[in-house]
């Protein structure tokens, strides 16, 4: 019996190492134009994973949303873009999307599996930097298995008990694969 996947091993990171290596990266990038984040515009948020077909365990696993502001004038964010994407393609990171006016660069990969993105904010002259973890679990948690159907297993649809209690209208019905 196979789980496909599902219960792979979790990487494992604390919230704050989720953060700071978010921020690490996004830091890394900004330096590759001579940018600065703007702290006051942190946003970050955590979430509980669900798994691909909303399987759910109760093991702490995390993923964290982060994103911040640099400034710069709106006319420059296009070349910004290019030593940003030469950096995340040296570092394993596969670009899906790419343009420079207004900037837009989508990138997932790298030793952490992130999914990053830098963008033009609206009309102004900020860039906004993203990251988006993939699921990580706490050190020192154990994970939690989550069940999977076997893979020959046919779904079945649970009979409805008030169907029991109908009387018959008409004539019967062939019986059907489910009974």
């Amino acid at each position: 019996m196979t789980d496909s996947g599902k219960n792979d091993p979790l990487p494992v990171k604390s919230r704050v190492g989720a953060e700071h290596s978010a921020r690490e990266l996004i830091d890394s990038l900004a330096r590759q134009y001579g940018l600065q984040a703007d702290d006051g515009t942190v946003s970050k948020e955590f979430f509980e994973c669900f798994g691909e077909n909303h399987e759910h365990a109760d093991d702490g696993r995390f993923d964290l949303s982060y994103a911040v502001r640099a400034e710069l004038p709106r006319d420059e964010h296009g070349k910004a873009l290019r030593p940003m994407r030469k950096k995340l393609e040296a570092e394993g990171y596969k670009i899906s999307s790419y343009r420079e006016e207004p900037a837009l660069m989508d990138a997932k990969g790298g030793g952490d599996k992130f999914f990053v993105s830098v963008e033009t904010y609206g009309r102004g002259n900020a860039l906004v930097f993203s990251v988006e973890t993939p699921c990580f679990l706490p050190p020192g948690t154990k994970q939690q298995q989550v069940s999977a159907l076997a893979p020959d297993a046919v779904p079945v649809a649970p009979v409805d008990p008030r169907l029991a209690l109908m009387e018959p209208t008409g004539a019967a019905l062939p019986p059907t694969p489910f009974g």
